[in-house]
């Protein structure tokens, strides 16, 4: 009996225990329900808002632009009154408009003056350390008295200290600063040489130095272009008439002491000393190169003095060394080299 009613409360227990979970169960669907449709209705809501924003834009915007439309035909209508003189312009409702500038100040200015105009201060920065170093270079430099270009293409242009000193020999303290010292600058040209790019960057030197009136004197050869030899003196011969080492083209440096003067037993009979025909240029006026053009012919002169004398007095018979001739290259340059071995 006992036993049986133990049996009986236990059957019962469960039977609780069971419904007690299903209605657990039961809460928990309704409490996820009711999240899930919240939720849902959030979303609508929000689906709602932003499509009644979006709305409200294009609308705005539709206004916007009926508005911009209306105005650039009424400015378009006040212009063509303005053109046909219809109204003035006191009359025109047709208005600049500037957007507001706000004033900075201190740090601000200056960060935004450089922001704007950081690429002209790195360009006036790099030029103003160009300048510099010029103008020092210039300063520590060594002014020359007397400038000689040596256009010249034999070989000569490996003797430039002893061109040097020898010019030098002849040449005042024109500046007066308590020495003499003259600058051969080597352009060496010949219109036939195959060397197109090295002759074309000595053409572009030579031409840069005749836009300056300063530098008269220049050595030449047989080599060189005739349209160079169209801006040197060829008169030469009226100052020296008698002289049996001036011609057409200058000064003729046929002569074996000269030779021995600049060190070079092999230099071709071709060589002249010119002299540039004093004419204005883009850098100087014709007078400062007539200038100039007195001190180079006091120089020459005393060059043509002192060497025929010498020549004459040693009894100089002239270099045997024929012209160097690039259109033949190979053929003279190999005679030359034959001679000096």
């Amino acid at each position: 009996m006992s036993k049986k009613k133990d049996t009986d409360v236990n059957v019962s227990n469960k039977s609780d225990e069971f419904e007690n979970n299903a209605l657990l169960d039961s809460d928990d669907y309704e409490y996820e329900k009711n999240i899930a449709m919240h939720r849902k209705e959030m979303e609508r809501r929000e689906q709602e808002a932003m499509e009644r924003a979006l709305a409200e834009q294009k609308e705005r915007e539709k206004q916007e632009e009926k508005e911009r439309e209306r105005r650039i035909a009424q400015e378009r209508i006040e212009l063509m009154k303005l053109k046909s003189g219809v109204i003035d312009e006191s009359e025109s409702t047709i208005k600049e408009e500037h957007d507001r500038i706000r004033e900075l100040h201190g740090f601000e200015k200056v960060s935004n003056f450089f922001y704007h105009n950081k690429l002209w201060i790195i360009f006036g920065a790099f030029i103003i350390v160009v300048t510099a170093f010029i103008v020092i270079d210039s300063l520590r430099r060594e002014k020359a008295d007397l400038t000689v270009l040596m256009i010249a293409n034999n070989g000569l242009e490996t003797r430039q200290e002893e061109l040097e000193t020898f010019f030098e020999k002849y040449t005042d303290d024109i500046d007066g600063n308590g020495y003499v010292h003259v600058s051969v600058i080597e352009i060496p040209l010949n219109p036939n040489s195959t060397d197109y790019q090295g002759q074309n960057v000595n053409n572009t030197k030579f031409l840069a130095q005749l836009q300056s009136g300063e530098t008269i004197m220049v050595i030449t050869d047989s080599n060189t272009d005739e349209d160079f030899m169209a801006i040197m003196k060829s008169d030469l011969k009226k100052d020296f008439p008698d002289n049996p080492y001036i011609d057409d083209k200058g000064m003729s440096w046929d002569m074996e002491i000269l030779a021995e003067e600049l060190s070079y037993e092999n230099m071709p009979n071709d060589v002249h000393l010119s002299l540039r025909t004093p004419v204005k240029t883009t850098g100087d006026s014709k007078e400062k190169m007539e200038e100039n053009y007195e001190k180079s012919y006091t120089v020459f002169k005393r060059i043509v003095e002192d060497m025929t004398q010498k020549a004459e007095e040693s009894g100089d018979k002239g270099l045997s060394t024929e012209p160097i001739h690039y259109d033949d290259s190979s053929e003279s340059v190999s005679k030359t080299d034959k001679k000096a071995d």
